[in-house]
């Protein structure tokens, strides 16, 4: 049962103070801590969310409930053909962030393998399911589990307009601005296709193919040269 709420509205080698980061992954770890650091401590999450009536609900979300929310979240960030960018009404022929494996690799980032509770992709998404709620109470039944995958494009622009405009989110509202811009990163970084224990790419990285970037190389063919083959400047 959903709890509706009323809406008014490798390892770093640490050398001389410095560290030294070994791998990409290191780096998009540090990047994701530096990011959530702004949170104001993982640990004052639990208290507001018992104040808002959602850590009940937070503790008892399963893993299934909150990869289908994300899934949902990941549609309306980055759109793509799959059925819940097409249920949202908002979809696209090309790849998105679903096909990309966005996903779980948003809920590795937020969770970062620890074990605390509540989970923070938990809370993102009990956050999500509640306010989805509000905006439409009949998002509780619907092709998903989830209430906010179940909502079209708009209702969850008015999602984020709730929890990033309303006074009962204040608290939160360092996560909840977070979110977008970690999923973006997360989405366009190689963390889908990279082997952490073999330290390569397994395949070509979303983020790669729909900016067409053509990989790392040693120099670009088109910056050889000079323009119009000029091999000197008139004073």
């Amino acid at each position: 049962m959903h709890a509706q709420i009323e809406i008014s509205k490798g390892d770093n080698e640490v050398t001389e103070d410095r560290i030294v980061q070994s791998d990409t992954t290191v780096s998009r770890r540090r990047f994701v801590l530096q990011a959530l650091a702004g949170l104001g401590g993982i640990a004052a999450i639990p208290p507001i969310l018992d104040r808002l009536g959602m850590l009940d609900q937070v503790l008892a979300a399963t893993p299934d409930l909150t990869q289908d929310t994300i899934n949902g979240l990941v549609a309306f960030i980055i759109p793509g053909p799959d059925a819940y960018s097409v249920a949202q009404g908002v979809s696209t022929p090309d790849r998105g962030g679903i096909d990309a494996g966005a996903t779980d690799q948003f809920i590795h980032a937020l969770n970062l393998n620890a074990a605390f509770l509540p989970a923070l992709a938990d809370t993102v998404a009990t956050l999500l399911n509640q306010v989805a709620l509000g905006v439409n109470p009949a998002s509780g039944t619907g092709p998903f589990q989830s209430p906010f995958a179940n909502l079209s494009f708009p209702e969850k622009v008015a999602v984020f307009s709730v929890l990033e405009g309303s006074p009962n989110f204040a608290a939160l509202r360092n996560l909840i601005s977070v979110i977008p811009g970690l999923l973006i990163f997360i989405a366009f970084s190689e963390a889908a296709v990279w082997d952490r224990a073999n330290r390569k790419l397994t395949g070509t990285p979303f983020g790669w193919t729909i900016t067409g970037f053509p990989g790392p190389a040693e120099g670009r063919a088109d910056f050889r040269g000079f323009f119009e083959n000029r091999r000197k400047s008139d004073a």
